[in-house]
């Protein structure tokens, strides 16, 4: 799922933090944040926080395929997966059949050191294929693992994830959530406040989690949520000032619209600020936030937004099975497709659910704060859900062709 490691520099609401550093750098981040110096200067004179159409080109050409496979996949792509990693390889060499193989060069070693997350990103990555073969009228069968799963604290690098077998025409009658693929997004800016989520989607998302064998609820109201703000907030500020964790998300870091458009994966930063100050090597994502500092200061500001909503969508498994987190995947894409066709807005915490050393604390306790046995059950999603103050719009994915072998 997209985590939220994010614009940096930037604060909630766009503008530009001092940072810690020399008088000279401080005053010219003042003037920045002060004003339209730089702006009035020409430095920021065009510049657009719009993503490069061609890193978003997939969003709207999906529906363009004819082929039945390439439809499946080009609408498969579409989902969510952490860092915006893309792990995914279809292997079409088998008529009739797409075998799912995780790739093993995109994968996220220290935020993830068992390749959790990454299957659930696979397991969305299914579902959003099998609803697009519903839609052309053909069923397609998932077999999960059929080489054997991954051990579970091994990496699924090269792993056959699943492999899809397609149906007879009409086997299938499509899937009311198919509308909804292209329109799903995950938005990573506040949410109103104090607004109800509809009692009918609530209910929906728990038959949908049942639907994959998982167990969900819904955490809402102040006294309930607080404990949960705490904890993924502390989450977040571990993974930030862990130089290994921190990094890798660092080296992810697709900073303007050329290197968006060039890797069309990662992390984007696109704001005309951010740009700037990391054009003038006033920001240097390879930096580690220390504990105490402005620059971890401003990381924690980042995470303000993220607080605000509805309430906490979580998910869990009996056990931690690799058949249970792709299974966990499937599950919260159909919840996120189900929100998106509500007007509800989900957006996955996943820093206290990650298996890395130092975040064990957060771990067990979010686990125990939703009422998860840690003996029995391991939470697999925890995300914000509430409502749009502005709109968002889709993140960067590359060309189907880039995902296949034929």
């Amino acid at each position: 799922m997209p985590p939220a490691n994010i614009p940096f520099l930037a604060s909630p609401s766009g503008s530009v933090d001092s940072p810690e550093a020399a008088p000279g750098r401080r005053a010219f981040i003042r003037l920045v944040g002060g004003g339209a110096v730089l702006a009035g200067g020409g430095l920021l004179a065009g510049c657009s926080g719009k993503l490069p159409d061609v890193a978003v080109q997939a969003w709207s050409r999906a529906q363009g395929e004819t082929d039945t496979r390439r439809f499946m996949l080009a609408h498969a792509l579409l989902a969510p997966n952490p860092h915006n990693r893309q792990p995914w390889i279809a292997d079409l060499r088998e008529a009739g059949r797409i075998h799912l193989i995780c790739d093993g060069e995109r994968l996220l070693p220290e935020t993830d050191p068992f390749g959790r997350q990454i299957l659930i990103g696979c397991g969305a990555f299914l579902e959003l294929a099998v609803i697009a073969a519903a839609q052309r009228g053909l069923a397609a069968t998932v077999e999960l693992f059929p080489q054997g799963a991954p051990a579970e604290a091994e990496l699924p690098k090269g792993h056959r994830v699943a492999t899809l077998t397609l149906g007879e025409t009409a086997s299938a009658k499509p899937d009311a959530l198919f509308a909804q693929i292209a329109r799903r997004h995950t938005l990573k800016s506040a949410y109103a406040a104090g607004r109800p989520l509809p009692e009918a989607l609530v209910r929906t998302w728990s038959e949908t989690a049942s639907a994959f064998g998982l167990r969900s609820a819904v955490v809402s109201g102040e006294a309930a949520m607080a404990p949960i703000r705490r904890i993924t907030r502390e989450a977040y500020e571990i993974e930030a000032i862990t130089a290994r964790t921190w990094l890798e998300s660092a080296r992810l870091m697709r900073i303007g619209p050329d290197a968006i458009a060039t890797h069309r994966d990662g992390i984007s930063l696109n704001s005309p600020m951010v740009r700037t100050v990391h054009t003038l090597g006033l920001f240097d994502p390879m930096e580690v936030p220390a504990r105490g500092s402005q620059a971890l200061q401003r990381v924690m500001d980042r995470w303000i937004p993220f607080e605000t909503g509805s309430g906490y969508l979580w998910m869990a498994s009996t056990g931690n099975a690799r058949v249970a987190q792709v299974g966990a995947g499937r599950a919260y894409v159909r919840a996120h497709l189900q929100a998106t066709a509500a007007g509800v807005e989900m957006h996955p915490l996943s820093q206290a659910l990650q298996e890395f050393a130092e975040v064990r604390g957060p771990r067990e306790a979010v686990h125990r704060a939703l009422g998860v046995d840690t003996g029995r059950e391991t939470l697999q999603m925890l995300a914000r859900v509430g409502f749009a103050i502005e709109p968002g719009g889709p993140s960067p994915r590359r060309d189907l062709e880039t995902m296949l072998r034929t």
